[in-house]
């Protein structure tokens, strides 16, 4: 007897000590929108329930609990209770009825209770639904919302005045300066300020060419970004195909044999509007402008989460002039370097004679390299590294690896002449043993033996078996939008994802991989779906919902890759 009630005396003072669940752990809510309904999710804590006599959902001030699917029910006493997890569905049709200046409030009000006895104070959530141009958005309006990069880089757009708007964009394009979206441009403005700068080469004129070049790729990107939040789906994307790539790669190696003294090129032609001719009159200017306008879209497509929240901007305020001017002035911030290229041109480049002649051969293969690396995008990793490879044996060859050497100068032009060739047949090698990273040709050496290790990314072909994956996941779900042409995506495969450590925290996810290489239509539903422009971007998803502020646009390394999925 006495040993019951010390039992029982021991079970009431712990409850006593036992700190409740607060209203935030209790009852967890949270909303998402598709093309037809709003979603409201609700989670209960453990052993927590809600009292039905108390739920009510109003849209507009209006009840609509008769209008909806409402949760199963169960009694509990004399009480009828809502017992486990639910979602709501309200149609977007009912929505649209009852829109005012393009807004909507949906409204939920309820009481709960734990099992132990413990009850909650009334709880009321509000929901904003908006009618923005691409659709819909919800935004729980009582708590600060999680968010995408990008979506915050559009709301300080939309929030801030128009020169600190032009600040920040600038300042975004200088942090873009040092991404691999401005990298291809360095030889291509390097070999017209060489060609063109003829006998008169300096600061003046080799900081004009350069800011020809980088005013036609502002323009570039802010006309393809206006574009593409207008129609939904990537510009870029779609200048990515065989063709295009082919073409621009054959302008190229026209260019290079023009540098290496093959014949000259004069007008009128064709793609005399695409290289570099020897002139001092204004259709040169056109020349480097096409250049420069051609190289943003097709050479360097790269979308990093500036770029993504000025489109998204775009997208959902439908002011194109706004969106279009800061994109523009964040293509002259990611110009900056190859501002610094012209300016110093006259006193870093060398004067005519053979020294140019020497300059002149090595953009020359410069450019060589740039039609082997646009046209990677089509034929893969093995075309890439074995072309590398030739080319920089050729390349060696050229610039004497095997010629003799008298004076210290041409010893030490000897010595790099062979490890350039050295590197190049490590190349060829790697790329037929599989090998897809040129900075370690030689890794494909291990690829049998770490086969077992790499990520196993699922495939999906449109949105119905995307969204059905995530549903029916059991374990959170990263989503990798990805292209054979895109710059960020290749690194985030070579450095991100061959990680030790990423790929054995992403063991516990489902990884799943959608390659929008061709542009399909249900390519372009997808993107659209998800509000994105083009890759790379990543997307986080945790019981069929997306974690937003986890999504990631561009490219990112290892150890902010940990921090940022650390604790999904």
């Amino acid at each position: 007897m006495f040993f019951r009630a010390l039992v029982s005396f021991c079970i009431f003072f712990v409850s006593l000590l036992s700190a409740p669940l607060d209203t935030a752990e209790a009852f967890k809510l949270r909303s998402s929108i598709d093309e037809q309904n709003v979603r409201i999710d609700f989670k209960f804590g453990q052993d927590i329930y809600i009292y039905n006599q108390t739920f009510e959902i109003k849209l507009a001030d209006k009840p609509i609990n008769s209008l909806i699917d409402m949760p199963k029910t169960e009694m509990s006493n004399e009480y009828e209770i809502i017992p486990t997890d639910f979602s709501l569905l309200i149609p977007l049709k009912l929505i649209e009825e009852n829109l005012q200046d393009d807004l909507s409030k949906i409204s939920i009000s309820y009481q709960g209770c734990a099992k132990n006895g413990i009850c909650y104070r009334p709880q009321n959530k509000t929901y904003i639904v908006s009618k923005i141009q691409s659709g819909y958005k919800v935004v729980d309006s009582d708590a600060k919302q999680e968010i995408s990069d990008e979506q915050g880089i559009a709301n300080e757009l939309s929030s801030k005045s128009f020169l600190l708007s032009l600040v920040t964009f600038f300042g975004y394009g200088l942090l873009l300066a040092l991404t691999p979206c401005v990298f291809p441009m360095i030889p291509i403005l390097s070999s017209i300020i060489v060609t063109k700068g003829g006998e008169n080469l300096g600061v003046k004129k080799g900081f004009l060419l350069s800011f020809v070049y980088v005013l036609a790729m502002s323009f570039a990107y802010a006309l393809a970004g206006v574009g593409a939040s207008t129609l939904g789906f990537g510009v870029q994307g779609m200048l990515q195909n065989a063709w295009i790539l082919g073409t621009f790669a054959v302008i190229f190696v026209l260019l290079a044999f023009s540098m290496f003294g093959f014949y000259e090129l004069k007008l009128p032609s064709v793609i005399e509007n695409f290289i570099n001719k020897k002139s001092k009159n204004s259709s040169g200017l056109l020349g480097v402008f096409i250049m420069g306008f051609t190289s943003a879209l097709i050479v360097s497509p790269c979308v990093a989460a500036p770029l993504a929240g000025a489109l998204l901007y775009i997208a959902q305020s439908g002011n194109l002039l706004y969106g279009g001017v800061m994109l523009f002035i964040m293509g002259l911030g990611m110009g900056v370097p190859l501002l610094i290229i012209g300016a110093s041109s006259g006193k870093i480049l060398p004067r005519p004679g053979v020294w140019m002649d020497g300059v002149k051969s090595l953009f020359g293969f410069l450019m060589l390299f740039m039609s082997v690396w646009l046209l990677s995008r089509v034929f893969g990793s093995v075309f890439e590294l074995v072309g590398y490879g030739v080319l920089g044996v050729f390349t060696a060859v050229f610039f004497g690896a095997f010629e003799a050497a008298g004076s210290g100068w041409l010893k030490f032009k000897k010595a790099t002449a062979i490890l350039v060739f050295v590197y190049s047949v490590m190349l060829i090698i790697g790329g037929f043993l599989g090998s897809k990273n040129a900075l370690s040709p030689l890794s494909g050496f291990n690829l049998s033996a770490s086969a077992k290790d790499e990520l196993k990314f699922e495939k999906v072909q449109n949105l119905q078996e995307l969204l059905a994956a995530i549903n029916n996941s059991k374990k959170p779900v990263m989503v990798d939008f990805w292209a054979s042409w895109c710059v960020s995506c290749l690194e985030l495969d070579d450095r991100t994802f061959s990680d030790l450590g990423v790929k054995n925290t992403l063991k516990n996810f489902t990884v799943i991989k959608i390659d929008v290489t061709q542009n399909l239509s249900q390519n372009r539903e997808m993107l659209k779906y998800f509000s994105l422009i083009d890759p790379p971007a990543l997307l986080f998803f945790k019981d069929g919902l997306e974690i937003s502020s986890k999504r990631i646009i561009g490219y990112i390394d290892p150890q902010k890759f940990l921090e940022k999925v650390s604790d999904i």
